[in-house]
């Protein structure tokens, strides 16, 4: 009877909250806003809650302690901030003519802060551009962004990105600020296809070295996906139907079908949220011949459950997402016998979350993750008489490789004064995989680091932040210091400049470190020897707001980067064996370029445009005849938007050119030539109304220019001879409409 009596005190505070009631309307139109975050501040400045509002603009907040300041975030509004000082119902008011750009990140940051405030860069994709693009995967949204490009491996059914020029090997792939393990078991080659595009809240990409925060593999840069929160004090869900051509293939087994739902809750400390996703696609036939298709088809089931407990000090969760990915390759029947293979990936991803705030001054965030990802090369053969279907005999068709990664990782924020924070923290990773050909039978990389960074804030438009990481590493020699600063200069109210270096490494993954395939056409092995690759990165970028009346804003950005990577990991022959191939650090490379982003709004009507050139340079260049040091390739960008609230509706329209890329290969004799892939035109339309309060109707058309592959060609004009003739892009343009049900 103690025991019950001492827990319910314990809760007592948390049922004797009061209830905020908030109404948020348009001011031009009257007509209720939906998605709008409104966070609430306590009298030390810290935020106390949060909540968002549904399909008629209501939500409501638990508060204890008042008086309270309420601040007000959505993308098609500006922000309010008022103070409220008791219980009740109340009715906010948001002015639609000037968007709110600035929005709160998180990733790289102290704590949650204005975007502009922040020292680094911060790219953000709001959860309202995904549904603009109807996408059905990330690279959906991503395909039309600048400095980032993509390559299908249509024969793994994956997609690689690139990010300023760097690989993607480069760039780390963060869920809610932890890392990702990738479609071949290594952290830095995440198949971003591979992520629950639905349970996305918005997207933030930071370009540039960011291996004091988050260690190995972050030369390029970092895309941290925040997943959505359940709404404060409510019940809420949604469902999703959406249906796709792929090209101009669709019926039952062809096309692409999709189904989402998820259902959550919150009510005073408690909350939870699940959701479900089944993505399939019937592949695409293209230029191939009887069963064999150009793309494969491939069906996904995602799920994710999230469970969390939140007071005004503390706010800690777990979140469980899983993924299971089946890839068909139908074969050509040989006689009376076709080879088929499946590519089957599962992947449980395990978090537990929580920031405890010790005081106004001292905040603890940790994170302990757990990853049991695991991919399996199924390979059987089918009898097109019989239909009888048998596993190959033949041992080097079938695979299964298995990884586990553990991450442990904290920080500490002490604020010494408003001039002065403080920030040291531990990041420990470890990975272990077994099979995929793998020497020694079961494999491991432990990565131990300490870091410290501070934000100096000598005057109020001067924010200076150095950081230095020590690591362990018990597979290779880490650099012992990995140094980092950052700074930032309000050259006016209207004109931010921001500076950077950062010193970045990849580690070598553990199948470069281990691999070993040998049989009657491949020999080759990994190097446990290799060393890190090292970088050295440079980074500006230059904002400025011209416009910011009621009815205009009209926004810009220039950015430069500079990138060179030592010890870079390739393909080379092993010494004192020159029939087997291995892994060398044998090359250098340098990547180099600006881009220049505009943004204009004009009331319900937005405009963006933006150009970038990007120079890539590798030690092949030493070698071979070409005339410059960088090779060069431009891309050009744009969006419109026009949103009739008069009639609940909107359109969208992303497009982009990726211009010619060139490149170096071998030609038939072993010298080095100068080829380049063609450019090509991208663009996306969609249209969007809303039904009623609940209802949600899209539809639109993905590659209008109706792009399939491109063409691989020797600078001069003539035959390629490196490189295959022709690269994927697309499947051709296709037509889509999604009907969505919140409530």
């Amino acid at each position: 009877m103690g025991r019950l009596l001492g827990l319910m005190f314990f809760l007592l505070p948390a049922f004797l909250a009061a209830q905020v009631k908030l109404t948020l309307i348009d001011k031009a139109s009257g007509q209720v806003v939906e998605g709008a975050v409104i966070y609430a501040q306590g009298q030390n400045g810290q935020i106390v809650a949060q909540a968002v509002t549904n399909e008629a603009g209501l939500t409501s907040i638990s508060i204890k302690d008042f008086p309270v300041q309420l601040l007000t975030s959505h993308l098609g509004y500006e922000p309010l901030r008022t103070t409220i000082g008791v219980a009740g119902e109340y009715a906010l008011a948001l002015d639609p003519a000037q968007k709110q750009l600035d929005e709160v990140v998180v990733t790289g940051q102290f704590e949650p802060q204005s975007a502009r405030q922040s020292v680094y860069r911060v790219r953000t994709i709001s959860m309202e551009r995904i549904q603009a693009a109807g996408a059905t995967r990330l690279q959906d949204v991503l395909n039309t962004e600048l400095n980032i490009r993509f390559s299908q491996d249509l024969s793994l059914g994956g997609s690689n990105l690139s990010l300023q020029g760097l690989s993607g090997q480069n760039v780390k792939v963060l869920m809610d600020g932890v890392p990702m393990i990738g479609r071949q078991g290594t952290g830095n080659e995440i198949n971003i296809n591979q992520v629950n595009v639905n349970s996305i809240e918005r997207i933030e990409i930071v370009e540039g070295p960011m291996a004091v925060i988050y260690g190995a593999d972050a030369l390029a840069g970092v895309i941290n996906i925040i997943t959505k929160k359940p709404e404060s004090g409510r019940w809420s869900g949604s469902a999703k139907l959406h249906e796709e051509t792929v090209g101009t293939e669709y019926g039952l087994k062809q096309g692409i079908h999709n189904q989402s739902v998820s259902l959550g809750y919150s009510k005073h400390s408690f909350y939870t949220l699940t959701d479900f996703t089944h993505n399939y696609f019937g592949g695409w036939q293209g230029s191939a011949e009887d069963r064999d298709k150009e793309w494969h088809p491939k069906t996904q089931w995602l799920a994710s459950s999230l469970a969390g407990f939140k007071t005004d000090n503390l706010d800690v969760y777990y979140r469980l997402d899983y993924l299971n990915e089946n890839i068909y390759n139908p074969g050509l029947f040989s006689g009376i016998e076709a080879i088929d293979q499946r590519y089957i990936t599962n992947r449980f991803m395990h978090q537990v979350q929580g920031t405890y705030l010790f005081s106004d001054r001292l905040k603890y965030n940790g994170a302990l993750s757990y990853t049991d990802y695991s991919r399996q090369i199924q390979t059987v053969t089918v009898n097109k008489n019989t239909g009888d279907v048998r596993l190959a005999l033949d041992p080097s068709l079938q695979d299964l490789t298995q990884f586990d990664g553990l991450t442990f990782r904290g920080t500490f924020l002490y604020k010494v004064s408003e001039q002065l924070s403080v920030q040291p923290g531990y990041d420990f990773n470890v990975e272990s995989g077994s099979g995929g050909r793998l020497a020694e039978g079961i494999s491991s990389i432990g990565d131990y680091a300490f870091f410290v960074s501070s934000e100096i804030k000598p005057n109020h438009w001067l924010s200076f932040r150095p950081g230095v990481r020590m690591v362990k590493n018990t597979a290779y020699d880490a650099p012992p210091f990995i140094p980092s600063v950052n700074a930032k200069f309000q050259l006016t109210v209207k004109h931010d400049l921001r500076l950077s270096y950062g010193r970045g490494f990849r580690a070598p993954s553990l199948r470069e470190l281990y691999f070993y395939f040998f049989d009657a056409s491949h020999s080759i092995e990994g190097n446990p020897d290799l060393k890190a690759e090292l970088s050295h990165s440079f980074n500006a970028s230059w904002n400025a707001k011209w416009f910011t009346s009621s009815d205009v804003k009209f926004n810009t950005a220039l950015t430069g980067f500079y990138n060179t990577v030592d010890n870079m990991i390739g393909f080379g022959v092993k010494p004192g064996n020159a029939n087997i191939t291995t892994y060398l650090n044998i090359e250098k490379f340098k990547t180099t370029g600006f881009t220049w982003t505009n943004t204009f709004m004009y009331k319900q009507f937005e405009l963006g445009a933006g150009i970038g050139y990007t120079g890539r340079y590798n030690q092949l260049i030493e070698t071979g005849e070409v005339p410059d040091e960088f090779l060069w390739s431009p891309e050009i960008n744009g969006s419109a938007s026009y949103a009739i609230p008069a009639i609940g509706a909107s359109v969208s329209l992303f497009y982009k050119y990726t211009g010619r890329t060139p490149f170096l290969a071998t030609d038939v004799t072993g010298l080095i030539e100068l080829n380049e892939t063609e450019g090509f035109h991208w663009a996306d339309l969609s249209i969007k109304k809303s039904l009623n309060k609940k209802f949600n109707l899209s539809a639109g058309v993905r590659n209008l220019f109706d792009v399939t592959r491109i063409n691989n060609m020797a600078a001069n004009g003539g035959p390629v001879h490196g490189g295959g003739l022709t690269r994927p892009v697309g499947y051709g343009r296709s037509y889509f409409i999604n009907l969505s049900y919140n409530f």
